[in-house]
């Protein structure tokens, strides 16, 4: 009998044991996901090994990893290592219960081991090279062993001002400069940074802007709510002023070597005087122009560029080229503002026109090169008057009037027409008529060609909203009207 309890007891030590031993056999399955921390981006080609060790495996393209059935029960700590990247540690334990485990591993790039973007190398324009264009695009190359992003920075200096531009967060190998100065010579350098390490800068290299050409049409156009003042051959434009200050009625003077303009000054409209490549901006009147409408005010140099007249309210100043010797030559007897002033070519007849506050109760009248009276041209008219230029002879005389005489608080005008007056006969003849005016348009600021067998005029529509253009008309033909220019009013032609 105790034999068989003996058999009995070894038989269930025998079969506990074997069910233990089964148990532990059993070996399960870690799987996982390697990404980018900063953008969880997965990691492909991710070394997975664990400690102890079992299995090495590799991540897919899409970061995932598995290690299939392969891993004893216990505790182990799973290892991603890539190179560029800090090695990530992670625990997990197989047991008889939890036979598959799930991990995720973040990685960052080990900064230490980034190398840094090689120097820019800049392409073009190449260094020391001349009569490069207004607009000139800037191209230059760098590369990154690490294939980093990489952000540009250019840094530009003008060497007439030794002002210096920088023009950041570039993503792009290339910057395209506008409406660079004449003559000028820019110097510019590109700095590279991958974001990792320090900045790294190329070499400095120059480029020389062409001469100015000196083109004979200077015009204004409206951007951005401002005036600017370009220049062209009817080939080319340029840009003489800028959208910062509005500017308008340009006059060039080639015996200065000068265009004078008007521009607004800290809220006042002043006088200025440019090189005809823009640069050594002056300004000339002591006193701010003022008046009807700054847009509708107008100066006049002396054909020896030496001094000036400008209308301020009811006074007409004379003023030296350089600023200095302010006059007061004439002021209405009636407190008519002065809107519009013009010298004759040799000095002795200045023509003014004056008007009230609403623009309108118009006078052309004329002044002797001192600013006498001599006589009244033009009054007692309704509608708007504009123009005055004086042929070369002096005894001709250009002006505007609205015929339609429509008078309006937003001074529109209806039927605008070109005039010539004639101070010898004191005959007026309608310029507008005879080149066939088309309905519903408006001639303004008539100029006579530099050789008086044209007139230079601006054209639009009335409905004061429209693209004003410029057109001539060709005194030997005077029905025929020629564009010149798109998008362009107040021109000037020397």
């Amino acid at each position: 009998m105790k034999n068989l309890i003996f058999i009995y007891i070894i038989s269930l030590l025998l079969f506990g044991c074997t069910e233990d031993l089964l148990e532990t056999d059993k070996k399960g399955t870690l799987t996982g996901t390697v990404r980018l921390e900063l953008t969880n981006e997965p990691l492909e080609n991710v070394k997975i090994t664990t400690t102890p060790s079992t299995q090495t495996v590799y991540t897919d393209e899409d970061g995932n990893f598995i290690i299939d059935q392969s891993i004893p029960v216990g505790e182990y700590s799973a290892r991603a290592e890539l190179d560029g990247y800090v090695t990530e540690l992670e625990p997990f334990t197989i047991s008889i219960t939890e036979q598959t485990v799930s991990i995720v591993f973040e990685m960052i790039k080990d900064e230490t081991l980034n190398s840094p973007p090689s120097p820019p190398t800049l392409i073009s324009p190449e260094n020391l090279a001349v009569n490069q264009p207004n607009d000139v695009v800037l191209e230059w190359e760098s590369n990154d062993a690490d294939e980093d992003s990489l952000i540009y920075k250019v840094i530009l200096s003008d060497n007439a001002t030794n002002s210096q531009i920088e023009f950041p967060d570039l993503e792009e190998n290339s910057l395209t400069l506008e409406n660079l100065s004449f003559g000028v010579t820019y110097t510019w350098q590109v700095v590279v940074s991958d974001g990792i390490n320090p900045e790294v800068f190329s070499e400095s290299s120059q480029f020389t802007v062409r001469e100015n050409p000196e083109y004979r049409y200077h015009f204004v156009q409206k951007q951005n709510g401002n005036y600017i003042i370009r220049a062209t051959n009817l080939d080319e434009f340029i840009d003489i002023t800028t959208v910062m200050n509005s500017s308008w009625r340009p006059h060039k003077n080639n015996t200065a070597s000068k265009l004078a303009f008007l521009q607004t000054v800290a809220g006042q409209t002043h006088l200025m005087t440019v090189d005809f490549n823009g640069n050594n901006k002056q300004q000339i009147s002591p006193v701010p122009l003022n008046g009807f409408r700054n847009e509708q005010l107008d100066f006049s140099w002396h054909t020896d560029g030496s001094r000036f007249i400008f209308p301020s309210f009811d006074k007409l100043y004379k003023i030296n080229a350089d600023g200095t010797g302010l006059q007061l030559i004439y002021q209405t007897t009636d407190g008519q503002f002065i809107t519009k002033s013009t010298w004759s070519e040799d000095g002795t007849k200045i023509a003014i026109t004056t008007n009230d506050l609403q623009g309108y109760n118009a006078k052309i009248i004329l002044l002797d090169g001192q600013g006498n009276f001599i006589r009244t041209i033009f009054e007692n008219q309704l509608g708007a008057v504009g123009g005055l230029d004086f042929n070369i002879s002096g005894n001709k005389l250009l002006f505007t009037h609205d015929v339609s005489e429509f008078q309006s608080q937003e001074y529109r005008q209806l039927d605008t027409h070109i005039f010539m007056y004639d101070l010898t006969t004191d005959e007026i003849s309608n310029v507008s008529l005879t080149s066939e005016k088309p309905i519903g348009m408006i001639d303004l600021d008539p100029k006579f060609s530099p050789d008086d067998s044209q007139i230079i005029f601006t054209s639009t529509s009335n409905d004061g909203i429209s693209v004003k253009n410029a057109y001539s008309i060709n005194l030997n033909e005077p029905h025929l009207r020629n564009l010149i220019i798109e998008n362009a009013e107040m021109i000037d032609v020397q």
